[in-house]
């Protein structure tokens, strides 16, 4: 299973990216086992980690915080199940966004690219102030956490306009 992720700063622009690449496959299929909750695209073979819909938070935003054993686990079982051969399994977003998931992807997954997305200051600043429950201190350490991601791992570096492969 080839692994696709997508990383950057609180509104870079993460789920609009993603939602571009949803809107090419069309209507997908919830499925919540527990913890982890995916949209599956059977017919492209493609996988995706949340729930896109038309609210600002959506994706692996509105999972819960404790679904990394379960995620983990779940990929897996899907790697090592020929059933998922040619699947590609995408996700973005702060749940996926740290150094035990980077650790697993990049250490137990054959094939992962992960992409940090760079938004300027002014674009970030805009985007936030439609974000009233994400205060400043938050944002810094975000800010932090993702460049210790971007400069620590074999993170490709992209800028707006970027679409997923």
């Amino acid at each position: 299973m080839k692994i696709i992720g997508l990383i950057g700063e609180p509104a870079a622009g993460k789920s609009t990216v993603m939602r571009k690449l949803l809107e090419q496959l069309g209507p997908g299929e919830i499925i919540k086992e527990g913890l982890v909750v995916h949209t599956v695209y059977p017919e492209n073979k493609v996988v995706v980690a949340g729930i896109y819909d038309e609210q600002v938070f959506s994706g692996t935003d509105r999972m819960s915080k404790a679904c990394g054993p379960k995620v983990r686990e779940w990929l897996t079982e899907a790697n090592a199940n020929s059933a998922y051969d040619g699947w590609t399994y995408y996700f973005e977003g702060e749940r996926y966004s740290n150094s035990k998931f980077f650790d697993f992807f990049f250490n137990e997954c054959d094939d992962v690219t992960v992409y940090y997305l760079e938004a300027d200051e002014n674009t970030l600043n805009e985007r936030n102030k439609a974000r009233s429950n994400q205060n400043d201190s938050w944002r810094k350490g975000m800010r932090t956490r993702m460049n210790n991601l971007r400069n620590g791992y074999p993170v490709k570096v992209v800028q707006q306009g970027f679409a997923l492969p």
